[in-house]
C-alpha cells in the first residue's frame, strides 16, 4: 500500500471548504477494522452525522434541511474529488490520525495545522499491524473483495500484520491488489456434492450406523433343503449412508475395480484350482443338487460324485456347436457354459447321468467388498446381498469383479480398467455428515482462496490434491473403499500454508501464523485415525496441492532477488509435482507394492480387533481359507 506524504502550503479557504466537505464524507465510512483502518462508507460514525458541512460552512444538523444534507453517495464523491489535492489529502489524514488517538475535540486551526516535523518525521499509528499513515485508497475495500494475506482464515486466527510504512513502496503497490473473483467452481462443486449424495440414498439403502460390523443372521431354507441359521458381517456407516459395497458399486476408489490387481488376481486362479476338485453333491430324491467339494458334501440324503458339474455336460446340451468331446474335457473353467440345457432326451435308467436330471439348487453368488464367489441358493445370495448369477453353474464362469465394482463394467471380463475412479470419489460422499462437512469447508475456505486466485487456479490446485490423494491410498491401501473430497480439501489447506509462506514478511510474526495452520492440519491427521477416514488420501492431497499451490497462486515480489527466488521454486514444484504424478501411477498400475509394512496405523488405529478390520493392504481370506 502506498505511503504519502507531502508538503502542505498554507491551505486556501477554497481548499478549507473542499477537506471540510470530503472529510464529511470520508469520516462517514471509516471504521478500524481487524487489521486495517478501511474506508467502508457502510460503516459510518454516528457521532460525526452530528455535524454537516455544506458549502464549507459548518452547522448544526437541526438547522439544515433535509434537502441540503447531501446523501452517503453523494459525500462519498465528494470526498474522492477532494482527495485528488494533495493539501485536502493530507489535512484528511491528519484529522483521522487525531480522531484515532483519541482526541474528543478537534478545531478548524488544527485540523489545517502542519506536520512540523516534515513527512521523514512522520510516523504512523500502528493499530494490529497496520497503519493510518498510509493513502486511503490503500485501504478502500469493497464487501467481498480479498487481498493478498487476508480472508477467512486470516480474521479466523486473527492475524496481525507489520507497519506498512516498514514495508517498501512497490511492495505497498502490490498489496493495494484487490481480488474478487466470483466462486463458481464452489458452487458448481457443492451443487455437484449435494445431487450425487440425493441420488446415492435414493438408490441404496442405508447401513447400520457404527464404526464395526454388524452380524446379521436369519434362518432360511438353504440349497440343501434344510432349514439353517445364516450369518454374515454387514459393515456400518457412521456418516448415516450406504455400506462398502454400495459405494464401490457407485465408483468409490477401489483398486481391484481399476487396475488388474496381481493379488485379486492370483486369489482367482486359486479359487479355479480348487473348483476343478470339486464334484456334484446329488441327494438321492434328485430334488436338489449343488457343486461342492467332497468334504462340504455331509447330508446323510446326498451323494457326492465326482468329474462332473451339475447341470452342465455334452449330454444334456441342446445346441449343435457344443456336441463335441474335446469341448468337454480338462478343466472345468474350459468348459462352455450351455445356453439351452435339457434334460427331456436322457436316458438315466441307470443314474448315470444323475447330475444332469436333478435340480439345481444352488449356483454362483458374488459376495463380499472382495467379490468371493460362492456356490450358494438364491433365497441365500439376496440375505448376502450378493450378486446371484441364475443362468450360471460354476464360479469360473463369471465375473464377480464385474459385479461388484458396477457402473460401465470393463471392456474385457476380468479385465477392470475404471481408471476414472481416481476422480470420481471426489465427488461422493460416505453420507449425511460426510457431505455436510464438506459444504461447511467448501461454503468457507474454497470460496474463499476462490475469491483471491480465481476458479481456474482453484479448480486445478482442486483437483490435482484430489487424484493425489487417490493414487496414494490406492497403492497403500488398495482394498479399503473411499469416498470423498479429502484429499482435495487437504490440497486447498496446503494453499493456506503456501500464502503464508510466499507473503512471509507482511506478518507480523510469520512463524506464529505458520505454526497456527500447521496446528490445524496436525489435529486433522488426528481425527482422521478414525475408520471410514482416509489419512493417506489427506496426506497425498496435502503433498501435491503444496506443490500446485506454490506454482499457481498469486504472491507478492519482496524484491527481484525474492521475485527469481519464489520463480525457481515454482518451476521446481512443477517439476516435482509431475514427476510424483508418474511415479504414483506406475507403483500404482505396474509394481502394485508397497514396502510400508506399518503404513495402516498412520491410517487407523486399531483399538479393538474388528475396529480397522478394512483399513488394510491385503486381501482378505476367502470363505474357504
Amino acid at each position: 500500500m502506498v505511503n504519502t506524504h507531502v508538503t502542505v502550503v498554507e491551505p486556501t479557504k477554497s481548499n478549507q471548504r473542499q477537506a471540510m466537505a470530503a472529510f464529511a464524507g470520508g469520516q462517514r465510512s471509516t471504521a478500524l477494522n481487524q487489521n486495517r483502518w478501511q474506508q467502508k462508507y457502510q460503516t459510518m460514525r454516528a457521532n460525526k452525522l452530528k455535524e454537516t458541512v455544506v458549502d464549507g460552512t459548518q452547522a448544526q444538523t437541526g438547522n439544515i434541511s433535509r434537502t441540503q444534507r447531501p446523501g452517503a453517495f453523494s459525500m462519498m464523491k465528494q470526498f474522492y474529488t477532494g482527495y485528488k489535492n494533495p493539501e485536502t489529502r493530507d489535512a484528511t489524514l491528519r484529522h483521522g490520525r487525531a480522531i484515532n488517538t483519541g482526541r474528543k475535540k478537534f478545531t478548524d486551526a488544527e485540523f489545517f495545522s502542519h506536520d512540523k516535523a516534515g513527512p521523514a518525521q512522520t510516523k504512523g499509528i500502528e493499530m494490529k499491524g497496520a497503519t493510518l499513515d498510509s493513502t486511503a485508497d490503500d485501504n478502500i475495500r469493497d464487501d467481498g473483495q480479498r487481498q493478498m494475506g487476508e480472508g477467512f482464515m486470516a480474521d479466523l486466527m486473527d492475524r496481525e500484520y507489520v507497519t506498512l510504512n516498514k514495508l517498501p513502496p512497490e511492495v505497498r503497490k502490490q498489496m493495494r491488489v484487490k481480488f474478487d473473483n466470483r466462486p463458481y467452481f464452489t458452487s458448481w462443486v457443492m451443487f455437484v456434492n449435494i445431487v450425487i449424495l440425493i441420488i446415492t440414498l435414493c438408490t441404496q439403502s442405508i447401513a447400520p450406523i457404527g464404526f464395526t460390523d454388524k452380524v446379521v443372521s436369519t434362518q432360511l431354507l438353504r440349497h440343501n433343503l434344510a432349514y439353517e441359521t445364516v450369518g454374515y458381517n454387514q459393515t456400518t456407516n457412521f456418516w448415516i449412508g450406504p455400506d462398502y459395497q454400495s459405494l464401490i458399486h457407485l465408483g468409490a476408489k477401489y483398486s481391484p475395480c481399476m487396475r488388474v490387481d496381481k493379488a485379486y488376481m492370483e486369489s482367482l486362479e486359486s479359487d479355479v484350482e480348487k473348483e476343478d476338485e470339486s464334484g456334484c453333491c446329488i441327494r438321492t430324491d434328485l430334488n436338489a443338487c449343488w457343486q461342492s467339494a467332497q468334504s462340504e458334501c455331509t447330508s446323510s440324503f446326498a451323494q457326492w460324485k465326482s468329474g462332473v458339474v451339475c447341470g452342465l455336460g455334452m449330454t444334456g446340451c441342446q445346441e449343435p456347436a457344443y456336441n463335441n468331446a474335446t469341448l468337454w474335457e480338462g478343466a472345468y473353467s474350459t468348459w462352455p457354459n450351455c445356453p439351452t440345457p435339457s434334460e427331456n432326451n436322457i436316458d438315466n435308467t441307470e443314474g448315470e447321468y444323475d447330475h444332469l436330471v436333478c435340480e439345481v439348487s444352488a449356483r454362483p453368488c458374488c459376495i463380499d467388498l472382495q467379490g468371493e464367489c460362492v456356490i450358494i441358493s438364491q433365497e441365500e445370495c439376496e440375505f448376502r446381498q450378493g450378486f446371484f448369477h441364475e443362468n450360471n453353474t460354476l464360479c469360473s464362469q463369471v465375473s464377480c469383479i464385474t459385479s461388484v465394482c458396477g457402473l460401465s463394467g470393463f471392456l474385457f471380463d476380468n479385465t477392470p480398467d475404471q481408471f476414472y475412479r481416481a476422480l470420481l470419489p471426489t465427488f461422493m460422499h460416505a453420507g449425511i455428515i460426510h457431505l455436510l462437512i464438506t459444504l461447511v469447508f467448501q461454503a468457507t475456505i474454497l470460496r474463499d482462496m476462490e475469491k483471491f486466485a480465481g476458479w481456474w487456479r482453484i479448480g486445478f490446485i482442486y483437483f490435482a490434491s484430489g487424484i493425489g490423494g487417490t493414487m496414494l491410498s490406492g497403492i497403500l491401501i488398495p482394498y479399503q473403499p473411499e469416498v470423498g473430497a479429502s484429499g482435495a480439501l487437504y490440497g486447498i489447506l496446503a494453499s493456506l500454508i503456501v500464502e503464508v509462506v510466499v507473503n512471509w514478511k507482511i506478518y507480523k510474526s510469520p512463524v506464529i501464523e505458520l505454526g497456527k495452520l500447521l496446528l490445524l492440519v496436525i489435529f486433522l491427521f488426528l481425527v482422521g485415525l478414525l475408520p471410514w477416514i482416509d489419512n493417506f488420501a489427506h496426506i497425498g492431497g496435502f503433498l501435491f496441492g503444496f506443490l500446485t499451490s506454490f506454482v499457481v497462486l498469486p504472491h507478492i515480489n519482496f524484491s527481484e532477488e525474492d521475485r527469481i527466488a519464489k520463480l525457481v521454486v515454482q518451476i521446481a514444484c512443477g517439476v516435482l509435482a509431475v514427476v510424483l504424478f508418474v511415479l504414483l501411477f506406475i507403483v500404482f498400475y505396474l509394481a502394485q507394492s508397497s514396502t510400508c509394512e506399518n503404513c495402516s496405523y498412520i491410517n487407523c488405529i486399531p483399538f479393538t480387533d474388528s475396529f480397522c478390520q478394512d483399513s488394510t493392504m491385503e486381501l482378505r481370506p476367502r470363505l474357504g481359507d
